[in-house]
């Protein structure tokens, strides 16, 4: 229970340091500094959401948990430094390559989060879940349609932020 109280605390101190951030940048005349702070910003959001991500599967792992596993470590933080916690995701788990499945590009379109279907995208050759990803919420992340494959976008975007695919489930490779 401490520990959900530590992220708890964590969440809290990340909202209000985005809030803090968006009167800021929305305040500020001088804007050197606002790729900064919109860096800060995204760093915060993504921290949210893995720590939120973290907090769910906590929930349904306490389903399925063993006495021993009661007492599981979390990262703490120094609330009081002033900075946002970085925050390393545990890797999602590649899927052998002999058990792999393989997409083209208009099989990956029929992946469009549509009809019940459940949505993919494709970065760089890896195709990736994206059916319960909060940033692609109704199957769409900012304009962009799942069932496609956008590494060009991925890098113009989120350039250096491999991380970001690391929470994200393979479910193969687009050939």
């Amino acid at each position: 229970m401490q520990n959900i109280e530590m992220i708890r605390m964590q969440i809290n101190y990340l909202v209000t340091q985005s809030r803090y951030d968006i009167n800021t940048l929305s305040t500020m005349s001088d804007t050197s500094v606002n790729q900064q702070i919109l860096q800060r910003l995204w760093d915060a959001l993504s921290t949210i959401h893995f720590l939120t991500e973290w907090l769910v599967n906590q929930e349904k792992a306490s389903y399925h948990i063993l006495p021993s596993q009661l007492s599981a470590p979390v990262p703490s933080w120094n609330l009081n430094q002033g900075q946002i916690p970085s925050i390393t995701p545990l890797p999602n788990t590649p899927i052998s390559q002999s058990n792999q499945r393989t997409f083209t590009i208009g099989e990956l379109a029929k992946f469009n989060g549509k009809n019940g279907r459940p949505a993919y995208v494709a970065v760089n050759g890896i195709v990736y879940d994206v059916t319960t990803n909060r940033a692609w919420a109704a199957a769409t992340h900012f304009g962009l349609i799942a069932g496609k494959d956008y590494s060009q976008e991925f890098a113009s975007c989120h350039d250096g932020k491999q991380s970001i695919l690391a929470t994200i489930p393979i479910v193969g490779r687009l050939v």
